[in-house]
């Protein structure tokens, strides 16, 4: 019971988590006013807070998982928690991961490794044959390459799409918002009439 309230204690201080990420998430427009002011101040505190970002995401999956599974506990989850929370930490949670490894091609690695371990489980068999383990190595890269292509492009344009700057400071500053109201006692879903 211990770790449920240890939970319930980290879920309901989210509005930390929100108003922070939201200003990781913002912070290239930080960038933007430094680079119009030329103020080594702000680049330098802009480059701190961009440091955040990548462990920002990863809490906000874990808070996301903690919710879920509170949600199935005999604790429950605390009032401050609602859907427009959830929406916000799995949003701010992918802007802030996805960012740093926009670049990062996991298929090629993925592929690598794989045709690696082919190859080794041959060996381990007792192939001892180089051509028959350079054969398996490359049909195994290429089918999981090949595969993996598809996902890759995908997401590839997502994190394109959601570390484009005008996103990421539109979901840096909705996320800024709903940790603020959830500081005072309200959310963003007292104001939206669908909710």
């Amino acid at each position: 019971m211990a770790l449920d309230d240890g939970l319930f204690l980290l879920v309901d201080l989210n509005f930390l988590l929100l108003i922070v990420g939201g200003c990781v998430a913002a912070s290239w427009l930080l960038i933007r006013l430094s680079s119009v002011s030329d103020s080594e101040e702000i680049v330098s505190l802009t480059e701190k807070v961009a440091l955040l970002g990548f462990p920002v995401g990863i809490i906000s999956f874990l808070m996301i998982g903690s919710a879920f599974y509170l949600n199935y506990q005999p604790i429950g989850l605390p009032s401050s928690f609602d859907i427009v929370t959830l929406i916000c930490l799995g949003v701010l949670g992918l802007v802030l991961i996805l960012r740093p490894i926009k670049n990062f091609r996991f298929g090629t690695f993925l592929s690598l490794a794989l045709g690696l371990l082919g190859a080794a489980v041959l060996v381990f068999l007792g192939a001892n044959q180089i051509k028959i383990m350079a054969g398996v190595f490359i049909i195994i890269f290429l089918l999981i390459y090949g595969s993996i292509r598809m996902i890759e492009d995908l997401y590839l344009l997502i994190a394109e799409l959601l570390s484009s700057p005008i996103i990421s400071v539109t979901i840096g500053v909705i996320c800024f918002i709903q940790g603020f109201l959830q500081m005072i006692g309200f959310s963003l879903a007292d104001f939206l009439f669908f909710l």
